[in-house]
């Protein structure tokens, strides 16, 4: 007889057949009794059966199968990633991938668990199971402690840094002026990576407090006019970092919530300024349809330049957001920001009104939702080597088209196009500019 068919004879006697000695099957006989009794719910003899076969051949994919289903987590998720790499077709991949991610999810490593569903998804073979693997993913990260967010975006646009529409500066009460080619609108393309990191302190039926530390990133790529003229992207690069801990608490009526964040920020890839910031929310619940949302922030930037110094800046935001019978939303932000510097140029006042109306229902395979607004700014001790006549006074125009692709989702990843622009005039020619960008996105859906 076959050493190996000796092998699992002998345990195979000892689980199903104490009356007898041997019991001679084949390697795939074996496998079939060892799947049945699992499905009837014999894991015990089902993973004797399986870990016999995996004596005879380490890389029996059916035998991995069982023995990710069955055995202990950390045994497991071992044999669910060896299963992965010996499967041959996207089923057999989705179903590796699956218990894989139960195993982790057993030990409560819920992040490694998450990484396995999402591999679960590229495999997927049907839609109904796409749903069930990211329904199970978004109650993986509620479990988890730890939540983590990327998202990136690529942007095309005709202004990426902000600048004026000519050459020519003009401002009341001062003679015309010539703007430096940095200052001017420059065409290009801005990359931006974003990443978070949250870890959940503690948490009850009322309340949540969580530590956090952001990314975030951007470097720009101009078109080679803004590099003949001696202009490089990098001067436009940004760095920003901030660590935030933040409290929830539910109350009879809605919630509320309290932000503490420290942090950085870097422009042209030198130190620019750092800050803390204070803010204060509370959501109120109007109807069963609407809600009120007020925000307060208080914030202090610490600027390396001495001739920019310290700013506060004040701002205080509400929201009215309201969900129509077809679960469309609709909403309207109001904001008044005030700051106070120990730069005349970075004292001002401005208010802010926009709108946005979210589609619930896609077209076709497009989700969409739709935003826009003005704001209105007074700097009223404005000085360009001399004092402005009158101060300076901007009026913005802006709006946003947001577009998701849920068909394109690839391992829990949606890709998205967002165009936004905004039309400014102010009585400095150097604040008066049109900008229209093109962003394509990708953010996680869970």
């Amino acid at each position: 007889m076959n050493k190996t068919i000796v092998a699992l004879a002998i345990c195979l006697c000892g689980v199903m057949a104490s009356a007898q000695t041997t019991i001679e099957v084949s390697l795939e006989e074996a496998r079939v009794i060892a799947t049945r009794a699992f499905l009837a719910g014999d894991t015990d003899t089902a993973l004797q059966i399986a870990q016999g076969l995996l004596q005879a051949n380490p890389d029996d994919r059916a035998a991995l199968v069982i023995v990710a289903a069955a055995a202990d987590p950390a045994t497991g998720r071992k044999a669910g990633a060896r299963a992965w790499a010996l499967s041959e077709t996207d089923a057999q991949r989705y179903e590796a991938a699956r218990l894989t991610a139960l195993a982790y999810a057993r030990e409560e490593r819920f992040t490694l668990a998450t990484f396995w569903l999402r591999r679960a998804l590229t495999v997927a073979p049907t839609d109904d199971e796409t749903a069930r693997t990211t329904q199970d993913a978004a109650q993986l990260v509620r479990l988890n402690p730890w939540s983590n967010a990327i998202s990136f975006a690529l942007v095309p646009s005709n202004n990426v840094n902000g600048g004026a529409d000519d050459d020519i500066l003009t401002a009341p009460g001062l003679p015309d002026g010539t703007l430096s080619p940095d200052a001017q609108a420059l065409a290009g393309i801005r990359a931006v990576l974003g990443v978070r990191t949250q870890y959940r302190l503690s948490q009850s039926a009322e309340q949540r407090t969580t530590v956090a530390l952001s990314y975030q990133g951007s470097r720009v790529r101009l078109e080679d006019s803004a590099a003949a003229a001696g202009v490089s992207g990098r001067a436009f690069a940004t760095d920003a970092a901030d660590v935030t801990l933040g409290h929830d608490r539910a109350l009879d009526s809605g919630s509320m919530s309290a932000r503490l964040t420290f942090g950085t920020y870097d422009f042209g890839r030198k130190d620019y300024y750092d800050f803390q910031r204070l803010t204060l929310g509370r959501a109120l619940p109007l109807t069963d349809a609407t809600s009120l949302q007020v925000v307060a922030t208080q914030e202090r930037q610490t600027y390396a330049q001495t001739n920019i110094g310290t700013i506060d800046r004040t701002a205080l935001r509400g929201t009215l957001a309201h969900r129509l019978n077809s679960r469309d939303r609709i909403s309207a932000t109001l904001t008044y920001t005030h700051s106070e510097g120990d730069s005349v140029n970075y004292s001002y006042d401005d208010w802010s009104l926009e709108g946005s109306y979210a589609w619930a229902d896609p077209f076709g395979p497009v989700t969409l939702a739709i935003g826009g607004g003005v704001k209105w700014s007074d700097y009223p001790d404005y000085v360009l080597i001399f004092p402005v006549d009158g101060g300076r006074e901007d009026l913005t125009f802006f709006y946003s088209m947001n577009m998701g692709f849920n068909d394109l989702t690839y391992a829990g990843f949606t890709p998205g196009l967002q165009i936004s622009g905004n039309v400014a005039d102010s009585n400095i020619s150097r604040f008066t500019r049109n900008t229209v960008s093109v962003g394509l996105t990708l953010n996680s859906n869970f």
